[in-house]
């Protein structure tokens, strides 16, 4: 981590409820910590006090103990004055820009509200420092006479970042700035942010729900789940090896915009619900339709260095007779292709059905000569993932040689 910029010490927030209402505790010893120039991706579902740890950054909300720590100084309970000064420091991106403008000013007065408290300058001074900004951000000049709205969500997320790094602050806190927009109009706001941090050095403590924006943009992720810190690291061996069930499950229900994926996700959660349930041969549905689905997923997204896992293990079919151990790998690595399929977002009890389930199906291929076969279709599914082609790919999982699933796809004409 680079040097220490921002530092939460044990942070607790208590919300005093009124009349009947009882006290709510919004945060409980939160201790988090970020480095200049990093991101820190704060993550939990909604009333998980992940926007009251970025109020209590920014001096809107006050703590009830614990300490908040900016470049070595305490601003825990700054005074009002000494907060609106910070403010050249600190500046915060909203949810909803539209609610923070003032529909009555022009784009030109504010955005360049965030420069009344650095020293005084000229207005044209003012306004050519404005335009460059609004430049940076993907508008021009011609916006500083309109107002909010008159321009689109995205258009105004980007005025609301021109806004918070006009005054070149060092932290910023982004609050569900995206979750707001369309998926096409996210990709370029969160393109944008990371180009305006490769080029300013500016640090963000970035709060959201969605862990594959996190995964994204951040450095390192925090989880929050009912005030505490359940999970904190790397923000790939947080997403892709998760300890906490609670991070386990925000990541298993992030949607996605690819339907076959969404499609793939289902698929398994009724394969789960009939796993719980204690159907026939439940741990075998199980296991195909979490091939599938890691088939599906890896195909989705960027190769990864699953995908070398799983041809290691292949080049260890070359020879028979072929081991029972390491089909059983084979068939594990499968899964590993795709982190939400992985042994480490599962559940323990789940790991172990599908374990005994894979196990006696590989005892099976191996007494029927039909390792080698089953090598094979897996070198094909690699070969089709590295040459995305999802159709190919996905025809040859589905078609794995098991009779019992065999047995169960002709019956009910699903995987």
């Amino acid at each position: 981590m680079n040097k220490l910029l921002l530092e939460v010490n044990d942070l607790g927030v208590v919300y005093r409820g009124r009349g009947r209402r009882k006290d709510k505790v919004a945060l409980d010893g939160v201790s988090v910590a970020i480095g200049a120039g990093e991101t820190l991706g704060l993550v939990g579902e909604s009333g998980s006090g992940k926007s009251t740890l970025g109020g209590c950054v920014l001096g809107l909300v006050r703590p009830e103990h614990g300490s908040i720590t900016f470049d070595g100084r305490d601003i825990t309970r700054l005074a009002a004055r000494d907060r609106r000064t910070l403010s050249t420091q600190i500046q915060a991106v909203f949810q909803d820009p539209y609610s923070s403008f003032n529909p009555h000013r022009t784009i030109e007065q504010t955005v360049s509200e965030t420069l009344t408290n650095l020293p005084r300058m000229s207005r044209q001074d003012r306004r050519t420092r404005v335009v460059a900004m609004l430049e940076r951000v993907g508008l021009d000049g011609s916006a500083l006479e309109r107002f909010p709205a008159q321009f689109s969500g995205g258009q105004r997320q980007r005025i609301a970042i021109a806004r918070a790094l006009l005054p070149e602050p060092r932290l910023v806190v982004c609050d569900e700035s995206v979750s707001a927009l369309d998926l096409s109009v996210q990709a370029q706001v969160l393109n944008l942010l990371l180009e305006l941090q490769a080029d300013s050095g500016v640090t963000y403590l970035f709060i959201t729900h969605d862990l594959s924006v996190v995964r994204h943009m951040s450095t390192r992720v925090a989880v929050l789940e009912h005030g505490h810190l359940v999970e904190e690291g790397g923000a790939r061996e947080v997403t892709d090896h998760p300890t906490h069930p609670y991070t386990r499950k925000l990541i298993a229900a992030s949607p996605g915009s690819d339907a076959e994926v969404q499609e793939a996700r289902r698929e398994t959660r009724r394969a789960m619900a009939r796993l719980e349930a204690g159907g026939t041969d439940a741990d075998v549905h199980a296991l195909h339709a979490l091939e599938i689905q890691a088939v599906i997923e890896a195909l989705a997204e960027p190769l990864s260095g699953a995908t070398g896992g799983f041809a290691r293990v292949l080049n260890e079919f070359t020879h028979e007779p072929v081991a029972l151990d390491k089909l059983v790998r084979l068939r594990a690595a499968i899964l590993d292709l795709a982190p939400r399929t992985s042994a480490a977002m599962t559940s323990e009890v789940v790991n172990r059905r599908v374990a005994d389930a894979r196990e006696r199906l590989c005892r099976s291929l191996a007494e029927n000569d039909r390792a080698l076969h089953f090598a094979a279709q897996c070198r094909e599914i690699l070969v089709a993932i590295d040459s995305r082609q999802r159709e190919r790919a996905v025809s040859v999982v589905a078609s794995f040689d098991d009779t019992r699933v065999a047995e169960h796809r002709a019956t009910t004409g699903r995987p």
